[in-house]
C-alpha cells in the first residue's frame, strides 16, 4: 500500500481523507434534514449534538487532509483535458475546499450566537468565539442553510464530472482516487 501520492494516483492517505470526509458530508446531510423537523426536546438536542460533532471531526479531517496535500500533491490532472475543464476542476476543488472549512465555522458560529454550547461527542465543550446576538444567529442560520445547498450542488457536479471521466473519456481521473487501484 502506497500512502503518499505519485504522479499518476493518489496515495491511502489521500484516499482515505476523501472517502471518509465524503461520507460524513452525507451522513450531516441526511442528519440535518432529519433534524430540522423534530419536536423541541431530549432527541432534537441529541441529534443536534450529533450534527455538530460530526462537523466538527469534518473540520478537523479537513485541515488534516489539506497539510497532507501540501506534504504530498495531488497528481496533474490528464494532459488530454481542455483547458476549460481543467480550470473547472480547479475552480470546484477551490469551492469544495472553502467550504468544507466554512460550513462547520459557520454551525459553530451560529450555535454561538443561538447561545448553545457545541460539544462534540458528549466529552469536549469548545469555547465560544461570539456572543449571543439574534440577528447574527438569523443570518448565520441562513448562511449555514444555503451554504448546504451549494455544497451539494458542488459535489453533485464532482460525481458527475468523475463519472463522464470514468465513462465517456474512459480515462483514469476516478480510478485513481478508487481505493486499490493503483497502477
Amino acid at each position: 500500500m502506497q500512502w503518499r501520492n505519485d504522479t499518476t494516483s493518489y496515495g491511502a492517505l489521500s484516499q482515505g481523507f476523501h472517502w471518509v470526509i465524503a461520507a460524513l458530508i452525507v451522513g450531516l446531510f441526511l442528519v440535518g434534514w432529519y433534524m430540522e423537523d423534530l419536536p423541541l426536546g431530549p432527541d432534537k438536542i441529541r441529534i443536534y449534538n450529533l450534527h455538530k460533532s460530526i462537523g466538527v471531526l469534518v473540520l478537523a479531517l479537513a485541515t488534516l487532509r489539506l497539510l497532507w496535500r501540501i506534504a504530498s500533491p495531488p497528481p496533474a490532472l490528464p494532459e488530454t483535458m481542455e483547458t476549460w475543464q481543467r480550470r473547472a476542476a480547479e475552480v470546484s476543488h477551490f469551492l469544495l475546499y472553502l467550504l468544507i472549512f466554512a460550513q462547520p465555522m459557520i454551525g459553530i458560529l451560529h450555535s454561538n450566537a443561538a447561545n448553545f454550547p457545541v460539544v462534540v461527542f458528549d466529552s469536549l465543550t469548545l469555547p465560544s468565539l461570539i456572543g449571543p446576538d439574534e440577528a447574527t444567529k438569523k443570518a448565520l442560520g441562513a448562511a449555514h442553510y444555503w451554504g448546504s445547498w451549494v455544497i451539494l450542488a458542488i459535489v453533485v457536479m464532482h460525481v458527475s464530472a468523475a463519472l463522464y471521466h470514468h465513462f465517456h473519456l474512459k480515462d483514469d481521473v476516478l480510478r485513481r482516487m478508487l481505493p486499490g487501484r493503483r497502477r
